[in-house]
């Protein structure tokens, strides 16, 4: 939409109710430069943004000028998707390396949320002024104008999305057919675990995350050698609890505070899992967890490795600048409030207390300083900047027999590696009465 179409649009509305602009006395005509300074009161409202204008632009979004039109209002949603794929095959078969979609969830529920976990049924997500956005590339040379990527989002998002499927031993999986595993309801880690899960088979986007985990984490480490999967020698017994991030669980020695906040800024192409460096776990027990807590070892590392599959729900908590999108080159979108979250969360009251990276000063990324979001890849994308998993609890995290040189690796980041491990995570149910969709 061009900046002519818009003052045209803005001129009839006025000739429909009768009241001629320019003959009314005290009325001067504006110009362009200077209506872009001027807001009204209606349910729908236009606007242009330039690529240059807002904080720290980039070389993604200094290209275009973006026009948006959205309403002034609230839209809820209560809905199930079995099957939800976006930008399948393409130019991105060739950047992820295997043939795919950019977007593809089985079994999609979104629904309010109750603290960070699904709402009842029947409640809605909330979507507070939803908006569709053009980037525009040489918009100011007529013959050469073109649409480069449309952006469909909203100021703000609150609710849950639930995702997947939960499978048990005997079942077949009806989703992981090809993935060469079946379910092992006693696999703690591995293809095992993976094998019980279906949900997210790949995302492209950009999530900043909040994530905290407590897991009770067993194993037997052998002081000795590990001959074909046996200990010749002494097997320790490690039984403690672990946790990283805000947890509100009295078993571990996590607070809640923002300081104790883990937040991961993630963002890829046809992303398949959801990986967590150098987590530093703080340790809990007896035995062997006392002797190194005596020593003052009782900070631990850990790095994760996640089956995306295997996360089924994402709290999006009054998450700003929610939004889908599609454009045939990388673009850097103009956030909403035109300023950025650092700059947001100061002007609300809430720098230092809230649960994001950018409402703090050691955590923050650069994001956190531009008027731009993270930019957007090529195909279909996700943004979601303010996604919850918090409060993850696994009781038996078993890692069985473990050599020395894990333990050593526990002591320094990134730490031992745990592939897949079973998070206990089930997905939330969103149907009535014979329905069977869930």
């Amino acid at each position: 939409m061009s900046k002519r179409t818009i003052i045209t649009i803005a001129l009839l509305l006025l000739s429909c109710s009768g009241v001629n602009a320019f003959n009314q006395p005290g009325l001067v005509e504006l110009k362009e430069d200077e209506l872009r300074g001027v807001s009204g009161q209606g349910l729908f409202v236009a606007d242009m943004v330039e690529g240059d204008e807002l904080a720290n632009p980039n070389a993604y979004s200094t290209p275009f000028n973006f026009y948006r039109v959205g309403m002034d209002g609230e839209m809820q949603l209560n809905l199930n998707m079995s099957k939800l794929q976006l930008g399948c095959g393409g130019v991105n078969d060739l950047l992820s390396g295997h043939a795919g979609c950019d977007i593809d969830i089985d079994y999609v529920s979104m629904m309010g949320r109750d603290g960070f976990q699904p709402g009842d049924p029947q409640s809605p997500v909330v979507l507070d002024r939803p908006y569709m956005e053009f980037a525009i590339k040489n918009d100011d040379m007529r013959t050469m104008r073109e649409v480069v990527g449309i952006k469909i989002g909203a100021a703000s998002v609150d609710g849950f999305m639930a995702t997947g499927r939960r499978y048990y031993q005997g079942v077949v999986n009806e989703e992981n057919t090809g993935f060469g595993s079946s379910c092992n309801p006693s696999s703690s880690t591995g293809t095992g675990v993976v094998g019980c899960h279906s949900g997210l088979n790949s995302v492209s986007g950009f999530l900043g995350t909040d994530l905290s985990l407590t897991m009770r984490v067993i194993a037997d480490v052998c002081v000795g050698f590990d001959i074909l999967g046996g200990c010749a020698g002494l097997p320790i017994g490690l039984d403690a609890w672990g946790c990283t991030g805000r947890t509100a669980t009295n078993n571990d020695l996590c607070g809640t505070s923002q300081s104790e906040s883990v937040f991961v800024d993630i963002a890829g192409t046809r992303m398949q899992t959801l990986g967590l460096r150098s987590a530093e776990l703080l340790l809990t027990g007896d035995g062997l967890v006392a002797v190194m807590e005596a020593i003052g070892l009782n900070d631990v590392y850990a790095s994760l490795n996640t089956d995306a599959r295997s996360i089924h729900g994402l709290a999006f908590d009054n998450t700003s600048d929610f939004f889908l999108s599609f454009q045939r080159e990388p673009v850097a979108y103009p956030r909403y409030s035109k300023q950025s979250p650092t700059q947001d969360f100061i002007d609300e009251g809430s720098f230092g207390t809230a649960f994001d990276a950018c409402a703090t000063n050691d955590m923050a990324t650069a994001r956190c300083d531009s008027g731009y979001a993270v930019p957007a890849n090529t195909g279909w994308w996700m943004n979601a900047p303010s996604a919850r998993l918090v409060d993850v609890y696994n009781d038996n995290a078993n890692l069985g027999l473990l050599g020395v040189d894990a333990v050593i690796d526990l002591l320094a980041a990134p730490g031992y590696l745990i592939n897949h491990p079973e998070f206990d995570l089930n997905r939330a149910q969103n149907c009535y009465g014979s329905s069977t969709f869930c």
